[in-house]
């Protein structure tokens, strides 16, 4: 039956087809772009996570510097009124000294907590720098897998196109209902709705076909459409 050897052409045909629609969905690069993006969130997380950190122990350090600030013009205003000779009262003279003393004492702390801090946040901003060029990087191969996959999807494309067109040619001498009971059959049997009949064998299921039926297949008429008992799909005989 010819328009059956033109169904399976156009079977094969869209063997093709289906084989290359899969292969734009499942393109390694579309994984890797997956497993990138996961990285970047990741990378971008732990960045956030170690800046605050950093912001956090720059804060804390400012705060130090600032009391320390504070504590040195305070001691310089009472160091000024110690040798200014506004004040000649012994006992008020000690407790100037004192205080100078003591906030000389706090200013100290204070500078010393503000080192602290200092030397902390600088292994921080370290890390937070090589963070950041790691998620630099991602963001440069991320953008290099979109290439790669716009240029592969773009010529897959092409490829597709070429064989629609081949295929719309392919089915136009093949009559409506047949092509309908193929279509319906396609959905029916993961894609495949046409094999060829090799000896006692379907070429669809790989199965053998009985006897008994398998004579009735071949004695029926060239131009009827027959399918094989074990899978349903149509035969070409």
């Amino acid at each position: 039956m010819e328009s059956l050897e033109d169904l399976l052409a156009v079977q094969v045909l869209d063997t093709r087809i289906d084989q290359l629609r899969h292969q734009k969905k499942t393109l390694p690069e579309r994984q890797e772009l997956l497993d990138q993006a996961a990285a970047l969130k990741q990378a971008t997380a732990a960045t956030d996570d170690c800046a605050a950190r950093l912001k956090d122990l720059r804060r804390s350090q400012k705060e130090a510097e600032d009391h320390a600030s504070l504590l040195e013009d305070k001691a310089t205003e009472v160091n000024g009124v110690l040798y200014d000779g506004s004040v000649s009262s012994h006992k008020e003279l000690e407790a100037l000294q004192q205080e100078h003393q003591q906030l000389k004492q706090n200013q100290s702390q204070f500078e010393d907590q503000a080192l602290e801090f200092m030397e902390l946040a600088e292994p921080v901003e370290e890390e937070l720098e090589l963070l950041k060029a790691a998620s630099a990087a991602i963001v440069e191969l991320i953008a290099d897998l979109e290439a790669q996959i716009t240029v592969a999807v773009a010529e897959i494309e092409v490829q597709l196109d070429e064989q629609l067109v081949q295929r719309e040619s392919a089915q136009a001498g093949i009559a409506p209902e047949l092509l309908s009971l193929y279509e319906g059959l396609r959905s029916q049997q993961g894609g495949v709705a046409v094999a060829r009949l090799a000896g006692a064998r379907c070429e669809g299921c790989h199965l053998e076909i009985p006897s008994g039926e398998l004579d009735a297949i071949r004695k029926a008429p060239a131009d009827e459409a027959v399918t094989c008992p074990e899978c349903t799909r149509l035969l070409v005989r």
